[in-house]
């Protein structure tokens, strides 16, 4: 008589678990993960793999609840512990994802998730933003922009060292993201002349609620969206203060890297271009930009990557400027 055991079915080999599946998927590359090369890394047939998952997919989704399952913090997050706990679970994603080949830039696109355990994930974060006061809406809101942030950091950086610290970017994209009702730390920016207007005090600033919507348009699957996006940056780059800036320069940087789509490209470096003439930008907010080759941008749009390079990272240009890497 046939034994089954765990999920298993009869006549299937014993060696063989959705978990031992999982960890055989974590040792090598996940981009370019193929079902054969799956079957080899565990000694076993092609057709005894596909009695247990029905494709890649399938694989894909199991590597995402063994994910979900070790970058989830145990406790759950209150009104004491809240930003607590979406730092650990950030950091917990960064040290994760990063030694696993091309599963944060796999996370990073546009891709069918797995609805029980990114449902789980997203669960757990609304509640954390809940937590901290945000209202149902806003909480979503705050997720997409946090997932999306954290993931699109994690692919651009891929297994390498990289800048700005991770640290330095999950700072800035936190305090992007504090509700609208909690107090704010002062403005870091320089006093106003006094010769200035009398008609009021009030530095310029787009609120939460317009700095959620671009931020969530940056990381719109749809290459529209997101150009649009960077038009309206870049035609509202004063109107930002020092957080909002910083926050969008740093999404910005990191979409660059990853961007497909030429037009977006040549938009997001435009808006960091007039991001940058505010004052507020940082090196380390945009360092990311480090790692986009010059040569994958299209020779009418170098300008303003050089600019940009010159501006903020001088040593790497080294006068002649040969193609950043």
């Amino acid at each position: 008589m046939n034994s089954t055991g765990g999920n298993g079915r009869p006549g299937r080999p014993a060696r063989l678990s959705r978990e031992r599946i999982a960890e055989a998927a974590l040792q090598g590359d996940v981009a370019t993960l193929t079902m054969r090369e799956l079957a080899t890394r565990l000694g076993v047939s092609h057709s005894s793999l596909y009695r247990w998952v029905p494709d890649r997919d399938g694989v894909l989704d199991l590597v995402s609840g063994v994910m979900v399952e070790r970058v989830l913090p145990e406790d759950e997050p209150d009104a004491g512990t809240w930003l607590d706990w979406l730092t650990r679970l950030a950091w917990a994603m960064h040290d994760e994802f990063l030694p696993v080949p091309g599963y944060a830039a796999h996370v990073a696109r546009p891709h069918r998730h797995h609805p029980e355990s990114f449902g789980r994930l997203r669960g757990r974060a609304v509640a954390a933003f809940r937590a901290g006061g945000a209202d149902a809406r806003q909480a979503e809101q705050n997720w997409t922009v946090f997932g999306h942030g954290v993931v699109r950091w994690l692919a651009a950086a891929g297994s390498a060292p990289t800048e700005p610290p991770f640290g330095r970017y999950l700072d800035t994209l936190l305090r992007g993201l504090r509700c609208q009702d909690e107090e704010r730390p002062p403005p870091l920016r320089p006093e106003a002349p006094a010769t200035t207007t009398t008609t009021t005090a009030a530095s310029p600033s787009v609120g939460d609620e317009h700095l959620l919507a671009l931020t969530r348009s940056l990381v719109s699957e749809s290459a529209k969206v997101r150009e649009r996006a960077c038009e309206t940056i870049s035609d509202r780059a004063r109107s930002f203060d020092r957080r909002e800036a910083r926050t969008l320069a740093s999404l910005l940087a990191s979409a660059a890297v990853l961007e497909q789509d030429a037009d977006c490209l040549e938009s997001e470096l435009n808006a960091l271009g007039e991001l940058s003439a505010s004052g507020f930008v940082e090196a380390a907010d945009i360092a990311a930009l480090r790692r986009l080759p010059r040569d994958s941008v299209r020779p009418a749009d170098v300008e303003h990557l050089d600019d940009l390079m010159d501006e903020y990272f001088p040593q790497q240009r080294g006068g002649a400027g040969p193609p950043h890497r």
